[in-house]
């Protein structure tokens, strides 16, 4: 009396290896792109770090005025400017939602700088409900003196040469994005390419409608890296998955006498 035992040996088939061999392809290199972004993000937050927290905060832009790296120098540096609000080209943002509340404005104008490459710099001095606004900007327009604005400074992501108005509301136009260098085609001396954010604009609070113009500057939201680490991790789990799925195929059962 015999017995027979199974043993299994390696046999790949080629349908399953092709398949196997796109899939590894597929998720390898959506595993490695994935890690690329985490490193680049993860250096894009130590630079932040280094331009906001470590760097003092600037009273002029006169200093990076003649520099050819001008942008890169103030681009989320904090700085305590003191100028006049420019009501006469003063704009909203539209379609904002401030900390959980109802639809509102984004309040946006020239700040008139007595130095620097440039005489304006777009400022965003936060959000607001739109009830209060008109009250808001009456309250402006009135008062002429200079101001002081503490905020951080921003290079402007968009650039749309068409850009235009949206709509209007409280007698000013609406805008879905603050373009500075849309509106320096019709704002003499504003800076093309800078933004100031101030005050609690950049921790997304909505603004203070007794504390006109925000002389203080809440400390904002950080940036942080995406889950980028994550999704490599799991790119590269299914990149073993498949692995081990196509080895698991690949191996027939042969009947061996014993």
């Amino acid at each position: 009396m015999s017995e027979t035992a199974t043993r299994k040996v390696f046999r790949p088939k080629l349908i399953p290896t092709l398949v196997a061999a796109a899939i590894v392809t597929v998720t390898c290199t959506a595993g490695v792109w994935q890690s690329k972004r985490y490193v680049e993000q993860t250096a894009a937050v130590k630079w932040y770090h280094q331009q906001h927290d470590l760097l003092p905060p600037l009273t002029t832009l006169a200093d990076a005025a003649p520099a050819l790296d001008r942008l890169e120098m103030l681009h989320f540096r904090r700085a305590t400017l003191t100028g006049k609000v420019d009501m006469a080209h003063a704009l909203l943002l539209t379609a904002r939602i401030g900390a959980g509340n109802r639809l509102g404005y984004d309040v946006v104008m020239p700040l008139e700088l007595p130095d620097g490459r440039y005489s304006r710099v777009l400022a965003n001095l936060g959000w607001a409900p739109p009830e209060k606004l008109p009250m808001w900007l009456a309250k402006l327009r009135t008062d002429n003196a200079p101001v002081t604005l503490t905020g951080r400074l921003r290079r402007a992501d968009v650039h749309v040469a068409d850009a235009k108005p949206v709509g209007k509301f409280a007698g000013l136009d609406t805008w879905m994005h603050p373009i500075p260098a849309t509106l320096a085609a019709t704002v003499p001396g504003l800076d093309p390419d800078l933004l100031l954010e101030v005050g609690e604009q950049a921790s997304g609070k909505v603004l203070d409608l007794e504390a006109v113009p925000r002389a203080i500057y809440d400390y904002p939201i950080h940036p942080m890296p995406d889950q980028n680490f994550s999704y490599a991790l799991q790119w590269f789990g299914m990149a073993l998955t498949a692995i081990a799925v196509w080895f698991a195929l690949s191996r027939e059962p042969v009947g061996a006498p014993s």
